[in-house]
């Protein structure tokens, strides 16, 4: 990862005492780093741009303390570079919730999203690739998808189709990559993380990815219609803009991009099928509950 003498020389942390890796992730690699001033992580990026990136984010959300806080290097820049690898240094969020001990408020993950992008909307931001477009995940993996015995992913070649004529009509700065593992629950407060993704797009994006990777498939369309009702509340609050048939295009968007890359990364295994069959199981009831006359 990086050499912790390395780490200690640009950073006035105090002492290192303990590090060891906390995750794994597809934008970074994080180790939290315990010190005689306080506990860190140490993000490995892919590189400046996306460290330029993460700072900006950070520095218009700093006030609203609904992020970590970014840590300077002697030399005052909000990054290091080692051995021709790019890392940056957070402060570390204490007593987070494990996720099987959350219970989602939705009125309140509405604000909280609601009150990212407000403080963010100003921003111009280097303008970063989309690592999961839908045409290059659709390249990668559209001759297994069509060959497949399965009429349940052979679906996914028209969902695939459907997605790719939907237009983003509202450009703002998003995450990118708002998923559950990308937010963090304690007690009293609630926080975003890793905008390792953050570029231009459709609002709509990260609700669709705060909302389907919070709700279990299992979920009732009654339910379904009481969480959107909620976010909603809470996302409008102050005024923002929400549309519901722009949710379900991008909640499509988000679910057919997952899938796409799950069986890039994955593959064909025995609990693809079943897996695919859940969550387009779970967009239907999101489009009966968004998509009503």
């Amino acid at each position: 990862m990086i050499n912790i003498d390395f780490m200690a020389e640009h950073y006035d942390i105090g002492n290192i005492l303990e590090c060891h890796t906390i995750r794994q992730g597809n934008s970074s690699k994080a180790m939290l780093v315990r010190a005689s001033y306080g506990n860190f992580v140490l993000r490995r990026l892919r590189n400046e741009q996306q460290a330029w990136a993460e700072y900006e984010m950070y520095q218009a959300l700093a006030s609203a303390n609904i992020t970590p806080s970014m840590v300077h290097a002697k030399d005052g820049l909000p990054f290091i570079t080692d051995n021709h690898e790019v890392f940056n240094l957070q402060t570390y969020i204490e007593n987070v919730l494990p996720h099987n001990q959350i219970n989602v408020d939705f009125i309140r993950l509405g604000r909280l999203i609601s009150h990212f992008h407000r403080l963010t909307i100003h921003l111009e931001i280097p303008e970063q690739a989309d690592r999961f477009a839908l045409p290059r995940l659709w390249r990668e993996v559209s001759r297994e998808i069509t060959t497949s015995s399965s009429e349940c992913i052979r679906s996914l070649q028209e969902h695939t189709e459907h997605c790719m004529e939907y237009k983003e009509p509202y450009k703002a700065i998003i995450h990118g990559d708002l998923g559950i593992w990308n937010l963090l629950f304690t007690k009293e407060s609630l926080h975003i993380i890793d905008v390792g993704e953050v570029r231009k797009g459709d609002i709509h994006f990260d609700m669709a990815a705060a909302l389907t990777s919070s709700i279990p498939t299992s979920v009732k369309e009654r339910e379904v219609g009481e969480i959107v009702a909620n976010f909603e509340q809470g996302y409008t609050e102050e005024g923002n803009s929400f549309r519901r048939k722009s949710l379900y295009e991008q909640m499509h968007m988000w679910v057919i991009r997952g899938l796409l890359a799950i069986i890039r990364e994955k593959g064909m295994v025995r609990q693809t099928i079943p897996y695919v069959q859940r969550n387009l199981e779970l967009l239907e009831k999101f489009r009966h509950v968004l998509c009503r006359d």
